[in-house]
């Protein structure tokens, strides 16, 4: 049996593996079609519309690439060729609606609910044990990086990895920007594995050079833009105001489906896979009419896009929001919901920083046997390694209840504080 999948990243990726196809059919997987891989974003770039489904699919597809080049400097039997397709397929299964927004309402990753899928009670879990009884553990090993050969973890998840050279090259294409481009070709060519880890040979220098700053500029650019940061923190609060009503038994619209996640109680695999992002849109168009003023209000300015104003701050600024708070609650605005001070760096995204994440380690090349990190062959990486930015942002409502701009007020007193700090 053999499918083709018409890509708009790679043109063709053609699957004649039976057990991949049953994955992809799978209901869990399935599901991934109604999670957008970006989020919010659509709301900052319309394009933004593609879903999990196509990224992990595409994932799978560079990571068949990566075998396939790395079998000619190593052994690859069929077995471990099989594991890390499993794992690339299936290593963003467990993503809940809008992904990191509700993993903070939650408060589990969605890395856990991935292994909780495969290992659980499942079609995928039923589907992987139909190869070996031992498969779906040895899957969810790669995912958590214990897998015995390490770079099959690290071609998955590292500071080189098949899952960032998808979303980078697809994220960018689906929002119409360029910063995301680099030659995938080269740097999959010039793939090396040396003591189990993976190696770039030096001929696919630029090619990393290109990678890497393709991920600072998306970060910068469209992960952290700031209409996509307040409008997710919008979210976060309509979903926090909503389980707090909830747990005060005073949601007057329930949503049956989402009562798990309001129970702060273990959420079972099956009722965790009923969720996707249409759900939580559905219960936000369902309690835009909800007596709770706050929760209708939020909902409202969800729906007909009236976002926080973004008020950039200086990072070596302090600043006293009590009396921003005091102008809120003037209005009848509880400032919990309605003043948010957020710093981009915190969002679950990351750039390259050599020695920042501890588990992964830097980019290797390989230069005529001497293996060594990137920083030492490349100035430009040098230039930007270490060199972490962090922005403020303070996010406010622009008007009242009553629809009265309260906005520029709020900014005038910003102005003038920071003024008189210079």
């Amino acid at each position: 049996m053999k499918k083709y999948f018409r890509d708009p990243i790679y043109n063709f990726i053609i699957i004649d593996d039976k057990w991949i196809l049953d994955l992809i059919n799978s209901k869990e997987f399935q599901r991934l079609r109604q999670i957008r891989q970006l989020g919010t974003s659509e709301v900052t770039y319309y394009g933004a519309n593609h879903t999990r489904f196509s990224h992990s699919i595409g994932t799978m597809y560079l990571m068949d690439r990566a075998l396939s080049q790395l079998k000619n400097v190593i052994n690859i039997d069929d077995e471990m060729r099989k594991i890390g397709l499993a794992a690339a397929l299936l290593h963003d299964i467990g993503h809940g609606p809008f992904s990191h927004v509700f993993e903070k309402i939650i408060g589990t990753k969605h890395e856990q609910w991935t292994i909780n899928i495969i290992l659980g009670d499942t079609e995928v879990n039923r589907i992987l044990r139909g190869i070996d009884e031992t498969f779906p553990q040895k899957v969810a090993n790669v995912i958590k990086k214990e897998y015995e050969h390490k770079y099959l973890s690290y071609l998955l998840s590292s500071q080189l990895d098949v899952d960032r050279m998808d979303y980078l090259l697809r994220d960018s294409y689906y929002v119409g920007v360029k910063y995301g481009l680099f030659d995938v070709d080269m740097l999959i060519k010039s793939l090396l594995v040396n003591n189990d880890n993976i190696v770039v040979d030096y001929k696919g220098l630029y090619a990393v050079e290109q990678y890497v700053y393709a991920r600072h500029y998306m970060y910068w650019q469209v992960y952290y833009h700031k209409t996509t940061r307040g409008y997710e923190l919008l979210l976060q609060n309509i979903l926090k105001r909503a389980k707090y009503l909830y747990e005060q038994n005073s949601l007057d619209i329930k949503i049956d489906v989402l009562t798990p996640i309001f129970k702060n109680e273990n959420i079972d695999v099956k009722d965790y896979i009923r969720l996707n992002d249409s759900v939580i849109l559905y219960a936000v168009l369902l309690w835009k009419d909800s007596t709770d003023k706050i929760l209708s209000d939020l909902c409202c300015k969800y729906l007909y896009r009236d976002l926080y104003k973004a008020y950039e701050l200086k990072q070596s600024v302090p600043i006293s929001l009590d009396e921003i708070k005091e102008k809120l609650n003037s209005q009848g605005m509880d400032d919990e919901y309605y003043l948010v001070l957020d710093r981009p760096s915190n969002v679950t995204y990351d750039y390259y920083v050599e020695g920042e994440e501890g588990e992964k380690p830097p980019i290797l090349i390989n230069n005529k046997g001497k293996i060594k990190s990137i920083t030492r062959f490349s100035d430009s990486i040098r230039a930007i390694s270490g060199n972490q930015g962090i922005k403020y942002y303070l996010y406010f409502p622009r008007n009242n209840y009553e629809g009265i701009n309260i906005c520029d007020d709020i900014i005038k007193y910003l102005d003038k504080y920071l003024e008189g700090l210079e």
